[in-house]
């Protein structure tokens, strides 16, 4: 009776398993990108440069953000590099690579990204904010002939949990903060595509890939007064300049077949038990 409990509670295990790695996500490493009728092999993350965002935060009576407050934003990350995977596993390192030619830049365009504060420190106009998921457009564009003009590869859109901090809200140029952001791509253009080399390492549709990006953020233009809030006609806004750099890395939904067959296969090794303690018994 023991040992049939103890398989049962592993079959259930099994089970739970299973519901949970469907929301689970892991680091993909040494992967390959298609943009701009070029492939580029061995990826290991990205990096991230010249980000320069627009903010509009909705502010008090007394000129400063509070709880709740929403903001928008728009803006651009025009510089994505790469750094190959040169340690097996999540260790890459090495200066920025450019991609295989033609293909000589990749860029993040975001409008109307949007969000809520969480938690501002009236002492040192600390700030914390979350973005709401599925708001606001972004997009992956290319180009192939030194900005000239830029071509959409693929559009993502903003996931939880994102957000991030700001050290001072009214402080001047330089003031830091940092961000964390969950982007899942929602389809590919023109010729783009992610392959996840390794066997094993396919996925089904453009949705069970996801960029965390991970950034340090700058003010640029100071946050002054702008009037009535251009998404809320009842609050007032203050509106600066914020610049940005970092990395981001590529991760994916695991395919949940492979955890399947593991629960299956603690469920048949119940039902085997089962068959023969009964003829024990």
């Amino acid at each position: 009776m023991q040992l049939k409990k103890l398989i049962t509670a592993l079959a259930l295990a099994g089970v739970a398993a299973m519901g949970s790695a469907a929301h689970a996500m892991v680091v993909e490493d040494a992967w390959t990108m298609t943009a701009g009728g070029t492939t580029t092999s061995n990826i290991g993350h990205v990096g991230l440069n010249g980000g320069v965002a627009t903010v509009t935060q909705q502010i008090g009576p007394g000129g400063t953000p509070f709880v709740g407050a929403q903001f928008q934003e728009f803006g651009n990350i025009f510089s994505l590099n790469y750094v190959t995977e040169n340690v097996p596993g999540f260790g890459d390192f090495g200066f920025p690579q450019s991609y295989a030619q033609p293909l000589d830049g990749l860029r993040f365009v975001f409008t109307g990204l949007s969000g809520v504060v969480t938690a501002y420190n009236a002492l040192t106009g600390g700030i914390n904010y979350a973005f709401t998921p599925g708001i606001g457009s972004i997009k992956l564009q290319a180009t192939t002939d030194g900005a000239a003009t830029w071509v959409d590869m693929a559009n993502l859109s903003m996931r939880s949990p994102s957000g991030g901090d700001l050290a001072d809200f009214n402080g001047r140029n330089q003031t830091l903060g940092q961000s964390t952001l969950l982007l899942q791509f929602d389809s590919f253009m023109n010729g783009f595509q992610l392959d996840l080399d390794g066997a094993g390492l396919g996925y089904d549709s453009a949705s069970d890939l996801f960029l965390q990006v991970q950034t340090t953020n700058k003010i640029s233009n100071p946050f002054t007064f702008s009037g009535v809030c251009s998404f809320n006609q009842a609050a007032f806004c203050a509106t600066g300049k914020v610049t940005s750099d970092g990395s981001g890395d590529l991760l994916k939904i695991p395919e949940p077949g492979s955890v399947a067959l593991i629960a299956l296969g603690l469920l048949g090794m119940g039902a085997i038990s089962r068959r023969r303690i009964s003829r024990a018994v």
